[in-house]
């Protein structure tokens, strides 16, 4: 049985007050979010981030050297994120996550948009990550998202190999289709 198999519920997209507020209502806690918006003198090139935190994320967000003062004049959203099927996650299990999900992120828009500094590189592990995209009153799954959005972008299933010597496969899921429902 693989260990390193993760379902994100991810809640947004959100404000920084917006967050605060969700987040003090909630009797879960988010420890990963995700950011996209424009640097300063960037036109048309949208910038994205992917981190942890081990307190709420509104109050890591609201650190004095976090990137997202990078883009707060232009931020577009906040989505925070659940991890909902292991209970006491480590903080090494959740680094694991944001690095597999920040490695794709690189893959997919280019380094030079990623604010974040380091975590460019896959793991050397297997990993597998679900993404759900729910809107914030946690009772309605996403249909519609914008093109530039996080949660256009990461795919809903997200499955990495790991072989040796570096050698590893990537497989994914862009959007679930729904086949059946009443």
């Amino acid at each position: 049985m693989e260990q390193n198999v993760f379902l994100v519920k991810w809640y947004g997209p959100f404000t920084q007050d917006e967050l605060k507020k969700w987040e003090e209502k909630q009797k879960f806690k988010c420890s990963l979010y995700l950011l996209h918006g424009m640097l300063k003198h960037v036109q048309t090139k949208e910038s994205y981030y992917c981190g942890m935190s081990t307190r709420s994320v509104h109050k890591r967000l609201s650190d004095k050297n976090h990137h997202i003062n990078e883009i707060k004049d232009r931020l577009n959203s906040i989505y925070a994120g659940c991890i909902s099927n292991v209970r006491g996650i480590s903080a090494n299990k959740t680094r694991l996550i944001e690095k597999i999900i920040t490695a794709y992120l690189t893959e997919s828009v280019g380094r030079k948009r990623m604010l974040n500094l380091r975590n460019f590189n896959y793991p050397k592990q297997n990993v597998y990550v679900i993404n759900e995209w729910w809107k914030e009153n946690t009772e309605y799954l996403w249909q519609r998202q914008p093109r530039n959005a996080p949660s256009h972008i990461l795919p809903d299933v997200l499955t990495y190999h790991y072989w040796d010597n570096d050698d590893f496969e990537i497989y994914e899921c862009k959007k679930m289709k729904k086949i059946l429902g009443y």
